[in-house]
């Protein structure tokens, strides 16, 4: 995303409808166009997004087909990393022909934790794999952006070739004192990974989070946010 190297504070707008490019110059901050997460409940999008209930990359390239040259400068294309179905080089291609030249891993496995997290990591469909798609984009000339739930997946990634990295705090559970922790200790990676250094690291203001804001942007150079 454009504006994200710079090191200022400032957020990014996660978008499922891009739009003119006048109404997008009119709104402030970056933008992540993930059209994956349009149509779904604001509480369930990631989940759904993640699931094969949807091609969530299909409805990204859906989404790309027939727009006018330069719709998408300086905008951050969403891309569901761990797609089975889609090898990654021609996947690229496709999008570097439809104009992107920015992609992040969102959504993203990020999202789960515990025994999910662990299955997916188990068959190879987790942060690994996240993180090789965004290396193979980051030799093909892309900017990339990275979202991580921890201080070591953002570390891979930014070994993969991000120059952003942001910290997920993962799923909210509706307990306040849990959340509560989720949040502290989201801010601790964000911290952690910018004493790390270089690049901004950002934090995504994921649903049921609203509450711990000021927490969670404590330590980040911006906030992620989901679809107004």
């Amino acid at each position: 995303m454009g504006k994200i190297g710079q090191f200022v504070q400032m957020d990014a707008q996660i978008i499922p409808i891009l739009r003119t490019v006048a109404e997008l110059g009119a709104t402030a901050g970056d933008r992540l166009f993930c059209p994956a997460l349009g149509g779904h409940p604001e509480d369930r999008a990631e989940y759904l997004a993640l699931l094969p209930v949807q091609d969530s990359n299909g409805r990204l390239l859906d989404a790309l087909a027939g727009m006018p040259d330069g719709h998408m400068d300086g905008v951050c294309a969403g891309v569901f990393a761990v797609d089975p179905f889609r090898p990654a080089g021609p996947f690229l291609a496709t999008l570097r022909r439809a104009g992107v030249r920015a992609v992040a891993n969102f959504p993203t496995t990020a999202v789960f934790d515990g025994e999910t997290g662990e299955t997916l990591r188990a068959v190879g469909l987790g942060p690994e794999r996240e993180a090789a798609f965004l290396e193979q984009a980051a030799r093909a000339g892309f900017a990339v952006t990275g979202f991580a739930a921890d201080r070591e997946v953002g570390r891979r990634l930014r070994a993969a070739g991000a120059a952003r990295i942001v910290v997920h705090p993962g799923a909210a559970t509706g307990d306040a004192a849990r959340d509560a922790e989720a949040a502290a200790q989201a801010a601790a990676e964000v911290a952690a990974l910018r004493r790390d250094g270089p690049g901004p690291v950002f934090v995504h203001l994921a649903t049921g989070f609203a509450a711990h804001r000021a927490v969670l942007e404590s330590e980040a150079d911006g906030l992620v946010l989901l679809p107004a």
